[in-house]
């Protein structure tokens, strides 16, 4: 990402803004305390001075759930299921004439002058108290090494996006006063995950529904909370239609999945949608629409623990179940 000079401006930009100046991160800065090895900045934000680095984890392609509302029965009320580079950076101060207030102004005007839209943001008072133990206890876990954020103590929150006609970037803020000062601050990077690695082909195709009567399609791929088919979907799709037209005699119902992520009569309107998107692309490719019967059951039928982020990778999928007549 940023092979070009359109971000120039935007990485500038967006370094912290104190008493006026541009503050970017110099060598000649000295940290409180040394970051944690194998830490950095994010090459799109810098650090509040004198903070250091006390968690870390960068990973070129997951999931994450950006937060857009307050909880309702332990659940956020909004929020947007994200997939793309994901970059997790925790910081902590000593400074303590320094509030949760000045760290959190000087982010979100950061952000605003790069041409992020603050899409939600709250204080503690505005928050349930549990709302930042649920988010970086179940939501999106934090990995061992994370220092505790909690809600109970002086808390400031948002979610903002910036989307251009080459990028999609979110950004997660949350800062906090506790025992420390700290700051959480979750990048994600939206981009279309590797493909190509596993093939699924008309033969196992055919093997499993003739063996089980159905079969799992894991490399068909939505746009992010949408019925939208991703272009790398087109060869899972070519051997499903290969598949048809070598067993002329079968029908099938197409069935969409879900995680149990977010709310529950959106995913199983999400997951008819997808199994219709589906079906229409399967006829634009030449076969019979009355062979094909779209439904959605979004969260209902777990192939694998939701726990985890593998397994509700695994439950987000498309099944071809043969119909008997």
């Amino acid at each position: 990402m940023f092979k070009d000079n359109r971000f120039i401006g935007l990485i500038l930009i967006l370094t912290l803004v104190i008493t006026g100046l541009a503050l970017t991160v110099k060598a000649d800065i000295v940290w409180a305390q040394e970051d944690i090895e194998g830490s950095k900045d994010h090459e799109l934000i810098s650090r509040f001075p004198n903070s250091y680095i006390v968690y870390y984890t960068q990973k070129d392609f997951d999931e994450y759930t950006l937060p857009l509302g307050k909880l309702d029965d332990a659940e956020l009320s909004k929020s947007k299921e994200l997939t793309g580079k994901l970059t997790r950076i925790q910081y902590n101060m000593e400074d303590k004439s320094k509030s949760t207030l000045e760290i959190y102004h000087n982010f979100e005007t950061a952000l605003k002058d790069a041409g992020f839209d603050i899409l939600f943001s709250a204080t503690e008072d505005e928050l349930h108290w549990r709302w930042t133990d649920r988010l970086y206890s179940d939501i999106n876990e934090l990995g061992k090494g994370a220092h505790y954020i909690g809600s109970e103590n002086d808390v400031r929150y948002l979610s903002a996006e910036f989307i251009n006609e080459n990028e999609e970037i979110y950004v997660s803020l949350c800062v906090t006063q506790g025992r420390y000062l700290a700051y959480q601050l979750d990048i994600i990077e939206v981009e279309p995950m590797e493909t190509g690695l596993v093939d699924v082909k008309a033969g196992s195709i055919s093997r499993e529904i003739s063996e089980q009567g159905t079969v799992s399609i894991h490399d068909i791929y939505f746009e992010t909370d949408k019925a939208e088919l991703k272009p790398e979907s087109e060869s899972a799709l070519e051997e499903i239609v290969k598949f048809l037209n070598n067993e002329p005699e079968i029908n099938l119902f197409v069935v969409g999945h879900t995680d149990i992520q977010g709310d529950f009569d959106h995913n199983m309107e999400l997951s008819r949608h997808r199994a219709e998107a589906v079906v229409d692309a399967l006829v634009d490719y030449g076969i019979d629409e009355e062979r094909l019967n779209p439904y959605g059951v979004g969260p209902l039928v777990p192939t694998s623990s939701n726990d985890t982020e593998e397994g509700r990778a695994e439950n987000r999928r498309v099944e071809l179940v043969k119909i008997i007549e």
